[in-house]
């Protein structure tokens, strides 16, 4: 039993190299296996205990007659090493069946949270939130998403979802793009996150119903100083408005990086210059201390 249990562990940092190879069984293997266990358990605990929490992070949209979007951003509340992002329990992501329990949490907490920031008048256009291969693999998550719009009375154009490039390429991309469709024909924005940095071909921007580009991060940090990222992020800005589509810029954190996008004709701004992730109570304040668009 421990020999077929040590030969399993091997074939799987084999998988996860990359395929067509051949690993031996290392001890630390078998560590890394009882850490990825444990934080399963813990996950599960967390989710049980109601330990996860949503943060938003302000969408500023450049024409002045649009309201403000959110993206939704998953924290865990963890016992002992405090709040915690999605990057400190990423190998959890690994699992199907965590992955689809987070996206269900995520799912049905933005609604909740979207009944409060009606309640308390926040004005807010459209919510985003981050969906995974899991999220498609049934039509479990789609059905539930029209039955909470049922439920809560909150229509379908108030929101935004943002799937990332390898998800059109994996082996469930056919239900992915069935999903999207139902998405997209029901008034949710489509979004492509982290565009520029995966393997998606050029095609998929006209052969799905994708609404919105999102210029990832690493090319905005550095195109006030390259000449060859500002050109990058123009031309997607460029693709994008001759197909119709919007441009979202991520990891906005200094003026000049606002007005280089500015000057672009970037729709929408996100990014530590605007304001951080944070509660929903406290979202009312980042809103009013967020500095303008245009000095």
């Amino acid at each position: 039993e421990s020999l077929i249990k040590a030969a399993d562990l091997a074939l799987y940092h084999a998988k996860a190299l990359g395929r067509d190879r051949y690993e031996k069984f290392q001890p630390g293997l078998r560590e890394v296996a009882e850490r990825r266990s444990e934080l399963l358990l813990e996950i599960e605990d967390g989710l049980r205990l109601d330990a996860f929490e949503l943060h938003y992070q302000p969408i500023v949209p450049v024409a002045a007659d649009r309201l403000l979007s959110l993206e939704a951003l998953m924290r865990w509340r963890h016992p002992t090493r405090g709040l915690l992002s999605p990057g400190a329990f990423q190998e959890g992501f690994a699992d199907p069946a965590i992955r689809a329990a987070l996206g269900m949490f995520m799912l049905e907490r933005v609604f909740k949270d979207m009944v409060g920031f009606a309640d308390a008048c926040v004005p807010i256009g459209r919510v985003a939130i981050n969906l995974t291969n899991s999220d498609f693999r049934s039509e479990t998550f789609v059905n539930r998403f029209f039955s909470l719009v049922e439920e809560t009375g909150i229509a379908p154009e108030r929101f935004c979802i943002e799937v990332t490039e390898g998800m059109l390429l994996g082996s469930h991309h056919k239900r992915v793009e069935e999903g999207l469709r139902r998405f997209h024909d029901a008034g949710v924005a489509v979004a492509l996150d982290d565009f520029g940095t995966g393997y998606a071909s050029l095609s998929h921007l006209r052969q799905l119903p994708l609404d919105r580009l999102k210029v990832d991060r690493s090319f905005v940090a550095n195109m006030v100083d390259s000449s060859e990222d500002r050109a990058i992020v123009r031309g997607i800005v460029d693709i994008a408005h001759s197909l119709g589509k919007l441009v979202t810029a991520e990891g906005v954190e200094t003026v000049e990086q606002v007005d280089l996008l500015l000057q672009m004709n970037c729709d929408h701004l996100q990014g530590w210059y605007f304001g951080k992730a944070c509660p929903p109570k406290a979202l009312p304040k980042v809103i009013e201390s967020m500095p303008p668009l245009r000095s």
